[in-house]
């Protein structure tokens, strides 16, 4: 067995193709770990520094902006990428028409932000730190270069840029934690970091690349980009609404402590989702090219990376469950007591969300993105009704075992009542028998 999985690592590294993504998988997973490595360190600095309550309310804020956040997007991530993809010379064409749709995308959710500011009765200073959060958003118009490197493997710009940012916006949370300083003070961080990454992205992108003065905006390009973006905005928007709302309620329903303990759960939790994200965004230039190989050669691909995210998930969700309360009250001491059952719960969520990641991509590259809408809303929808009841009966658990729920119906049993996406479903059922896993060493 040994044997052949040593074999099975040489024929992989050989390959060029896997060399290529594999190197720019190893740089994106390098910037994930390090960012979660110093920003885990300093998030538990000043969790224990801030108390559940006053971390409860930071992080009502960050959700609050986060709600809103699909329209600054317009949903045209995965698209832009994939149309680099197809079509590189399109190149200044489509990152110039990007550009300006993202543009018009993040003042809309400025717009909005400060009209729920005003309807809402949060008290002033909620308010205002919700409005520095939102105003970091305006920067996000240059993660369309984002796409571009993502489209050429060519993400360690990227996540050069993002450790940079991350390192320097934690060593200014530590020391305003040491320091004591007031909440406006962490919010105007977050919008920092945001501001700090773009700027990176178009350093890297006019010294490696080229200049954004030679992006053209075209009209018609733009209605192309929207037509297939609009399901995947919509989709988004009821994806963020089933990510964040658990906040928003807990904070209206349990308040600020209970949120800061929720909070300390779900971001422990987290910590390991940048795994299937960093995978996928990796190699889905290549399972686009996969598709036009052949059906049979893209759909092998498919079932092996949903055995492989599912294989990963357990590995981390078994010793996480078992050591939770450890974990939990040696980082964060027993003020977030509360926090030991959600993790148990919420850990759980990992291999769904690995799964939800994967049948997007192959919704995207079969052009089947309309149903991600529908399954985005029917999983919003659950989970918004789910955390009502159950935080009601059973306080912070509720809400994470709403999430497991929500998720479950949205990520494997909605695709499955479509023919056209039912084969989504079914790989991931296969995917617990890890079949082609075992197929793949035996044949080696």
């Amino acid at each position: 067995m040994i044997k052949r999985a040593q074999k099975l690592i040489k024929t992989a590294w050989e390959h060029p193709g896997m060399r290529k993504y594999g190197a720019n998988t190893i740089w994106l997973f390098s910037e994930k770990i390090i960012r979660m490595l110093i920003g885990f360190t300093v998030g538990i600095y000043v969790a224990r520094q801030l108390g559940p309550s006053k971390y409860g309310l930071l992080n009502y804020a960050i959700s609050f902006c986060a709600i809103f956040s699909f329209i600054s997007s317009l949903g045209l991530d995965s698209i832009v990428v994939r149309e680099l993809v197809k079509f590189p010379e399109r190149k200044n064409e489509l990152l110039g028409t990007t550009f300006w749709l993202k543009t018009i995308g993040v003042l809309l959710m400025f717009g909005l932000v400060c009209a729920g500011v005003f309807l809402s009765k949060n008290d002033a200073q909620t308010n205002i730190l919700v409005l520095i959060i939102a105003a970091g958003y305006l920067f996000q118009t240059f993660q369309t270069i984002d796409f571009y490197f993502q489209a050429q493997v060519m993400s360690k710009y990227v996540a050069i840029s993002q450790v940079i940012a991350w390192t320097l916006v934690s060593a200014g949370r530590a020391f305003f934690a040491y320091t004591g300083a007031p909440l406006m003070y962490f919010a105007m961080l977050e919008a920092a970091n945001m501001a700090l990454m773009s700027l990176g992205y178009l350093f890297f992108y006019i010294i490696k690349v080229s200049h954004p003065f030679h992006w053209k905006f075209r009209l018609d390009t733009a209605r192309g980009l929207l037509k297939d973006s609009w399901p995947l905005l919509l989709s988004g928007a009821a994806g963020i609404i089933y990510m964040r709302i658990d906040q928003v309620m807990i904070k209206e329903m349990l308040g600020d402590a209970a949120n800061g303990q929720y909070a300390v759960a779900i971001r422990l939790c987290e910590l390991f989702y940048f795994l299937p994200m960093v995978i996928c965004s990796s190699l889905f230039p290549s399972i686009i090219r996969a598709q036009e190989v052949s059906n049979e050669h893209f759909e092998h691909r498919m079932q092996l990376l949903y055995e492989a995210m599912l294989g990963m998930s357990f590995a981390i969700a078994v010793p996480l469950a078992l050591f939770a309360q450890y974990i939990v009250l040696t980082l964060f001491g027993k003020p977030y007591q509360g926090a030991v059952t959600v993790v148990v719960i919420y850990i759980w969520r990992l291999p769904l969300v690995a799964f939800g990641i994967v049948s997007v991509k192959w919704m995207i590259t079969k052009n089947l993105q309309n149903y991600s809408l529908v399954f985005a809303a029917f999983g919003a929808l659950a989970n918004i009704t789910l955390n009502y009841f159950l935080i009601k009966a059973v306080g912070l658990s509720g809400c994470a075992i709403a999430t497991i729920i929500a998720s479950v119906l949205f990520v494997m049993i909605a695709p499955f009542l479509f023919h056209k996406t039912r084969l989504a479903s079914v790989q991931m059922m296969r995917a617990f028998l890890f079949i082609e896993t075992f197929y793949k060493i035996r044949r080696l």
